[in-house]
C-alpha cells in the first residue's frame, strides 16, 4: 500500500476522451430537490444534436476488426448478491479485487470486480458497529475505495480517499460507524483518482445496509421484503471483453439490475415489498417507472424521509440511492419497469426496459403505506456560521472541466471549514451540462434552486446540478476532523479533475 497524497495523479486523458465524457454523462436532478412532484413533464426527448469529435489518430474501422454484439439473457428471475452480515458488533470482511471472467446477463464475460462477482457482495450492520475492511488489490491498475455515504472519519484507515492500494498490495480499512451515521442504504466504489469510472462501470461495486430504528420499526414497513437492486449499465464485445470506457456512452451501453438484463421480478397481488435502489453506474441515470403503479419513496441517500412520497417516476443520477415501496395490483400480470427517456441533446438518454415485474399467486391483502416517516433537524431554521460559493465549470481548453477554474490537486487545500460550524454553501453550475454534485462525510439539506424555495423531504448526500444553475444548500460539519473531497459524480468528470478538497480543522 502506498499513500500518495504527496503526489499528483495524471489522468492522461486526450481531448477526446473530455469531449467524449461531455457527451455521454449524465447524473440527474429531481429527489434532493424537488422529492413528491412528478418528472415525467421534465422528460426531454433527444433533439438528434450530434457532438464532432473530431478526427483522432487511434484505430479505424479499417484497421480494427469489430467483434458482433453482445448477446445478454434476457427474462431470468432476479436475484440478489450476496450478504455479508455483521456478528458481534463487527463485520469482518474481505473485497479482493481482480480481472476474471464472470456471469454478466447469463452469459460468461472477462471483467473486473470484487470476489469473483460483477457485483460485490451487499455488506450489512448494525448501527454504531465497525466495518473492518481488507481490499486486495490483484488488479493491473491503482485503486481503493470509497464508503459512499458514511459519516465517518476521513482519515487514517477510514474513509481516507487519499490512500491508493497499489497492484499486487493489500489494504485494511476500518469504519467505526457513530450513532450519529443513521440506518440507511449507502455503497461502496474504487474512488483512485483516474480509475474511478472505468472500475466502477466494469463491477467494482456493492450495497452496504446499515440496520437500526428508524423505519424498520413503523408498521407497514417493518417486516416487508426487502430487496437490494443494484442499477447498472455496462457494455461488453462479442468475445465477452470490455468495450474501452471511451468507445461507450449512454445509448449503447446496457442497463442491468445486479447483473441481470431485463430480468423478471415476482409479487404476490397485493403484496408490499421494500426496494432499495442503488444507482451505482459511473455516468448514467434512470427514470424509473413501473407500469399501472406508484413508487412510494420513503427514503434517499440513506437518509429516511419525514413523509412518504407517492411519484410517478423516479428520477435517480449516479451515486443516488432510494427506498421506495411497491404495491402490488389486485390485478395479475406483468407490468413493465421502464427507464424513461430523458435529457435533453446530446446528453438525452434512451428509453430502456429494465425488468418485468410479474404478479401472481394467492393473493394478498393490501395493508396500509405509512405516511408520516422519520423527522429530521431542518437546517433553514437555524443560524448559519460561515457562508462561501462554488462553481463547477467547463471553461474550455486546457481545463475542459473544473471547480473554480482549477482541476484536482490532493495537496491543495480549497475549503477550510471549522469543526462543527453549520456552513451554507451557494453551489453555481455554469456550464451547458448536469453536474451531480456530491461531498463526503456530512450530508446536506438543499435550501433552495435557482432563488425559489425548497421544502426537502430529507437530506442528501448527491444533487445533480441543472445546467446553468444555482443550488444552495447548508451542511454541519460535526464529529470530524481532517481532509476529504466534493465533485462531480459523473465519474468520468471526476476522472479529469472536477473535484475539490476540503479541510475541517478544529
Amino acid at each position: 500500500m502506498t499513500s500518495r497524497e504527496d503526489e499528483k495523479l495524471d489522468t492522461k486523458l486526450s481531448r477526446r476522451s473530455v469531449i467524449a465524457m461531455s457527451a455521454g454523462a449524465i447524473a440527474a436532478a429531481g429527489i434532493a430537490i424537488a422529492p413528491g412532484r412528478s418528472l415525467a413533464d421534465e422528460a426531454t426527448p433527444a433533439s438528434g444534436h450530434s457532438m464532432d469529435m473530431g478526427s483522432t489518430p487511434e484505430a479505424s474501422p479499417e484497421s480494427t476488426p469489430v467483434p458482433p454484439p453482445w448477446e445478454p439473457v434476457t427474462g431470468e428471475e432476479l436475484t440478489e448478491p450476496e450478504v455479508r452480515q455483521s456478528a458481534n458488533g463487527v463485520l469482518e470482511t474481505t473485497l479482493e479485487a481482480k480481472t476474471r471472467e464472470v456471469t454478466v446477463a447469463g452469459t460468461k464475460v472477462t471483467s473486473i470486480g470484487y470476489e469473483g462477482q460483477f457485483s460485490g457482495p451487499t455488506l450489512r450492520l448494525n448501527q454504531s458497529e465497525t466495518l473492518k475492511l481488507k481490499v486486495i488489490n490483484k488488479l493491473d491498475d491503482v485503486t481503493n475505495i470509497h464508503t459512499h455515504g458514511f459519516h465517518v472519519s476521513p482519515q487514517g484507515n477510514s474513509d481516507n480517499i487519499y490512500i491508493h492500494i497499489n497492484p499486487g498490495e493489500s489494504f485494511d480499512y476500518e469504519y467505526n460507524l457513530p450513532e450519529s451515521n443513521l440506518p440507511g442504504t449507502f455503497y461502496y466504489h474504487p474512488h483512485a483518482h483516474g480509475n474511478t469510472a472505468v472500475q466502477s462501470t466494469f463491477g467494482m461495486t456493492g450495497v452496504i445496509i446499515v440496520d437500526g430504528p428508524g423505519l424498520d420499526d413503523i408498521e407497514g414497513i417493518k417486516g416487508l421484503p426487502d430487496r437490494v437492486m443494484l442499477l447498472q449499465s455496462t457494455q461488453y464485445d462479442g468475445n465477452g471483453n470490455m468495450v474501452p470506457f471511451d468507445n461507450q456512452s449512454a445509448a449503447s451501453r446496457y442497463r442491468l439490475i445486479n447483473g441481470h438484463y431485463q430480468p423478471t421480478i415476482s409479487l404476490r397481488p397485493g403484496e408490499t415489498q421494500r426496494w432499495r435502489l442503488a444507482n451505482v453506474c459511473s455516468d448514467d441515470f434512470f427514470l424509473l417507472a413501473l407500469s399501472g403503479h406508484n413508487l412510494y419513496q420513503i427514503a434517499g441517500d440513506g437518509n429516511a424521509f419525514k413523509q412518504t412520497v407517492p411519484l410517478q417516476n423516479l428520477l435517480l443520477g449516479p451515486s443516488e440511492r432510494a427506498e421506495v415501496l411497491i404495491q402490488a395490483s389486485s390485478t395479475p400480470g406483468s407490468y413493465e419497469l421502464r427507464s424513461l427517456l430523458w435529457g435533453p441533446d446530446y446528453q438525452a438518454q434512451p428509453d430502456s426496459l429494465l425488468a418485468t415485474v410479474v404478479i401472481e399467486g394467492e393473493p394478498i391483502t393490501p395493508q396500509e403505506i405509512p405516511t408520516e416517516l422519520v423527522p429530521y433537524e431542518d437546517l433553514r431554521l437555524l443560524p448559519v456560521d460561515h457562508s462561501r460559493t462554488t462553481e463547477f465549470q467547463e471553461p474550455g481548453p486546457p481545463l475542459y472541466l473544473a471547480i473554480d477554474g482549477k482541476h484536482w490537486d490532493p495537496d491543495r487545500i480549497d475549503q477550510t471549514v471549522k469543526l462543527g460550524d453549520l456552513e451554507e454553501w451557494t453551489i453555481k453550475n455554469t456550464s451547458s451540462h448536469w453536474h451531480p454534485f456530491h461531498i463526503h462525510i456530512n450530508d446536506f439539506q438543499v435550501v433552495s434552486v435557482n432563488g425559489e424555495p425548497v421544502d426537502a423531504w430529507g437530506l442528501n448526500d448527491t444533487v445533480a446540478l441543472p445546467p446553468n444553475s444555482t443550488t444552495v444548500m447548508r451542511s454541519r460539519f460535526a464529529e470530524f476532523t481532517g481532509k476529504f473531497v466534493y465533485h462531480c459524480h459523473i465519474l468520468s468528470h471526476e476522472d479529469f479533475g472536477m473535484m475539490a478538497n476540503v479541510e475541517v480543522v478544529e
